[in-house]
C-alpha cells in the first residue's frame, strides 16, 4: 500500500493553478521581475511535483527584483539529488529568497569538497546542505562486533564528516548537515536498538554524534525524520525509487523536502518573520465572547476541545518565550476582549502581548496599526485566524503577510503553525529570550517621551550607557542575526553567513564593533553592528573602508548614531587611519538613513555606480553625545 505523500497542508490551494502559471510565464518576457512576483504568490499554495517543477522551470526565464535576498546553495549527496531542485528553488521562491543551485556530478562530492579547483569551489556557496544516506554516515558492521569497535568505527565516520564540514567553512560557506534516515528494517524487533551493531542501534548513536559535533562546530542540522514524523517516513521515501534511481528522497516529497531546506536558508538570510498575530474568538478560545460571556467560553481542562485551545496557548507562550512576539488583531469589543484574558484557565495574559488591537475595524488596518506601533515591517508579521474569509482577504490586501491556512479543529493548530515553519531559527541567544520584555520596555520609553518636557530632557532621563567592543565569538550568532534581518538602518545591507563574520573578525585588516545600549528601562542587548577594513589610501597613509553599518530599530531617535560614529572615528584613527569612507547603497527600506553621512559631518566623495560615497577626515574626529555614557572595555568616558 502506497502511502500518502507529504504535503504543505498549512498552504492554502491554488484555485487556477494553470492559469496563473500561463499568466506568469507571458509576463516574463516583458517584466522578468512582475513575472517573479507573479510565481512567489503561486508557489504560496498547496502544490505537488510536477506543479513545483513547471514553477522552476518558468523560474528561469523570471528576474528576481533587486532587493530581494540572494543565495547560493550547493547541493551534495552521494545518491541522486538533482530532483530535488525545484523543491528548494521553489521552496526558497515561497519565502522571498531568490536561489542559486550548484550540484557536482553523480559521486563526486566528496572530491568536489577536497579539490579546491573544482566547480564547487568555484561557484563559491553561501551554504550547503550535505544529504547523507545512512550507508554514507554508518559503517556496516557484524551484528556480533564489540562495542569499543562500534564505538572506534562510528568515531571514525564522524571525524571524517567533521573534516568535511571544516573544509566547506574554510571557503566562507555555512554547513547543514541532514541527519541519515534509517533505510533497514530491524533485524531482532525492539532488541534493535539494544545491540551496539545492530543498524538501528547505529544510526540512533551516529545522529545523537551528529547533533553534538555541529553544536561545536556550528554547523546547522537538518532533521527530515522529525519533520516527517507525524505522516511517517514511508511518506518520504520511496524504497522503488531508491532501488531504480538512487533517489533517497522520493519525487513527491520533494516540495516538501525543498520547503524544509528552505526555511532553513530563509532564516540565514533574516527572513524569519518575527510576530504572531492572533485573532481571539474560536482561535484562542472556543465561543465568542461579546456573546458568551467570560463564563461562556470554552478553554482549559474539562473539555478535549478547551484543552486543545489551552494547549495552543502554552505553544504561543512558547514560541514568545524563545523571542517571538505575540500581538492581537480582533474583531471585539476591547473591554471584553480584555475581560477573557481574566479567565481562571487562560494561559496567556495580557501583559504577554507586545501589542493589541480589538476593534471593529478592518484587521488589515489592526496589522498595519501593530506594524507601526513596534516599528517593524509587514513582512515580519504572521496572522493566525479560524475565519477563512478574513484569512483570504487579509492574503489579497497584504500579501507581505504570511496567513497560513488554518484547519477547522484547534487540536491540529499547532501543527499547523510548527509546520508552516514560519519561525525558523538558525540560532538561539540571550536576546533573543528578552525580546518580549525589550519590547515592553520600549513601551515604557515612549510613556517617558510623551511626559519629557523636550527631546533632551526626554534622552537624559533614559541614563543610557553603550558598551562597545570588537565582535567577539560569543557575539557570532547575535551579530550574523542582525546583518541578515536589519533593513531599515542598515547603510548597505550587506548579507553575510556565520562563517564569514567569523572570517572577518580573525582577520587582522578588519575593525568591528559591537554594541551594546543600556538605559534605565533594561538592557537593549546587542543594538548595532560596524564592520570595516582599513586599507591604503593611495597616498602612503590608510584609510577605514566601512563595510557594514545597521543599528536595531529599536532604538532610533536616541543619537546612538552619534556615538557609535564618534567610536568608529576614535578607532580608526588609533589604528592609523586619517580618513574613514563611507558608503550609503540604497535599498527599498533603507531610505531613513540616505543623510546620515551628511548629518554626522561627511562629506560627498563621488558613487560607485548607484551607492554614493562619503568621507570624514579624522583630523577632528566627532564626539559623542553628551547623555550617553561610553564605555569601551570596561573603560568608561
Amino acid at each position: 500500500m502506497k502511502s500518502k505523500p507529504l504535503e504543505l497542508h498549512w498552504l492554502p490551494v491554488a484555485a487556477d493553478f494553470e492559469g496563473d502559471l500561463a499568466r506568469a510565464r507571458t509576463r516574463a518576457a516583458d517584466d522578468p521581475p512582475e513575472a517573479w512576483r507573479a510565481l512567489r504568490h503561486l508557489a504560496g499554495h498547496r502544490i505537488d511535483f510536477l506543479q513545483t517543477t513547471r514553477i522552476e522551470r518558468a523560474l528561469r526565464t523570471a528576474k528576481a527584483p533587486p532587493e530581494v535576498p540572494r543565495l547560493r546553495l550547493a547541493l551534495l549527496g552521494s545518491f541522486t539529488v538533482e530532483h530535488l531542485v525545484p523543491g528548494l528553488t521553489v521552496g526558497a521562491l515561497r519565502r522571498g529568497l531568490a536561489l542559486e543551485v550548484h550540484v557536482p556530478p553523480y559521486g563526486q562530492w566528496r572530491q568536489a569538497i577536497l579539490d579546491p579547483a573544482s566547480e564547487l569551489a568555484a561557484f563559491r556557496p553561501d551554504a550547503v546542505l550535505i544529504c547523507s544516506c545512512e550507508t554514507d554516515l554508518v559503517p556496516q558492521l557484524p551484528l556480533a562486533t564489540p562495542p569499543d569497535e562500534v564505538e572506534a568505527a562510528l568515531e571514525a565516520s564522524l571525524s571524517e564528516t567533521v573534516h568535511r564540514w571544516r573544509a566547506l567553512r574554510a571557503i566562507g560557506a555555512a554547513v547543514i548537515q541532514q541527519l541519515p534516515v534509517p533505510t533497514t528494517d530491524p533485524v531482532f524487533g525492539h532488541l534493535d536498538r539494544l545491540i551496539p551493531a545492530a543498524r538501528r542501534a547505529m544510526v540512533a548513536e551516529m545522529q545523537h554524534r551528529l547533533i553534538r559535533a555541529a553544536r561545536e562546530e556550528r554547523v546547522l542540522i537538518l532533521d527530515p525524520v522529525a519533520a516527517a514524523e507525524a505522516e511517517g517516513l514511508d511518506a518520504l521515501q520511496d524504497r522503488l525509487m531508491w532501488l531504480h534511481a538512487k533517489q533517497h528522497v522520493s519525487p513527491a516529497a520533494g516540495p516538501w523536502f525543498g520547503d524544509q531546506v528552505a526555511r532553513i536558508l530563509a532564516a540565514m538570510r533574516g527572513l524569519t518573520r518575527k510576530v504572531l498575530v492572533l485573532d481571539l474568538d474560536n482561535t484562542l478560545w472556543g465561543g465568542v465572547i461579546g456573546d458568551d460571556g467570560i463564563e461562556g467560553i470554552v478553554i482549559g481542562e474539562g473539555s478535549a476541545r478547551g484543552e486543545a485551545f489551552k494547549a495552543f496557548q502554552l505553544y504561543c507562550r512558547a514560541l514568545r518565550e524563545r523571542g517571538i512576539l505575540l500581538a492581537v488583531s480582533s474583531k471585539n469589543d476591547p473591554e471584553r476582549a480584555l475581560a477573557a484574558f481574566d479567565h481562571p484557565e487562560m494561559v496567556l495574559r495580557r501583559s504577554d502581548f507586545a501589542a493589541f488591537v480589538a476593534n471593529w475595524e478592518d484587521k488589515g488596518q489592526g496589522l498595519q496599526r501593530i506594524a507601526q506601533e513596534l516599528n517593524l515591517g509587514l513582512e515580519a508579521l504572521v496572522f493566525f485566524d479560524d475565519n477563512p474569509a478574513e484569512r483570504a482577504l487579509l492574503r489579497e490586501q497584504f500579501p507581505a503577510v504570511a496567513v497560513p491556512e488554518v484547519p477547522e479543529e484547534p487540536e491540529t493548530y499547532i501543527r499547523c503553525l510548527a509546520a508552516a515553519g514560519l519561525f525558523e531559527a538558525v540560532g538561539y541567544t540571550p536576546d533573543d529570550a528578552l525580546r518580549a520584555e525589550q519590547y515592553a520596555a520600549n513601551a515604557a520609553r515612549r510613556q517617558l517621551e510623551v511626559v519629557a518636557p523636550d527631546m533632551e530632557s526626554f534622552l537624559a532621563g533614559l541614563d543610557m550607557e553603550m558598551q562597545v567592543g570588537p565582535v567577539q565569538p560569543v557575539d557570532l550568532v547575535r551579530v550574523t542575526q542582525l546583518i541578515n534581518k536589519t533593513n531599515q538602518f542598515n547603510l548597505t545591507t550587506r548579507r553575510y553567513t556565520e562563517a564569514e563574520v567569523g572570517a572577518m573578525i580573525g582577520d587582522p585588516g578588519m575593525l568591528t564593533f559591537c554594541v551594546r545600549l543600556k538605559d534605565r528601562f533594561g538592557d537593549n542587548g546587542i543594538v548595532s553592528v560596524v564592520l570595516g577594513r582599513l586599507r591604503p589610501d593611495g597616498e602612503g597613509g590608510q584609510l577605514f573602508e566601512v563595510d557594514t553599518w545597521l543599528m536595531s530599530c529599536r532604538v532610533l531617535g536616541r543619537r546612538v548614531e552619534e556615538a557609535v560614529a564618534a567610536v568608529i572615528a576614535r578607532a580608526a584613527r588609533q589604528a592609523g587611519a586619517s580618513t574613514v569612507v563611507g558608503c550609503y547603497r540604497p535599498t527599498p527600506k533603507n531610505g531613513m538613513v540616505a543623510d546620515l553621512f551628511p548629518r554626522l559631518g561627511f562629506a560627498p566623495a563621488g558613487a560607485d555606480g548607484l551607492a554614493a560615497l562619503w568621507r570624514l577626515d579624522l583630523a577632528v574626529p566627532p564626539p559623542p553625545p553628551p547623555h550617553i555614557r561610553l564605555t569601551e572595555r570596561g573603560v568608561t568616558h
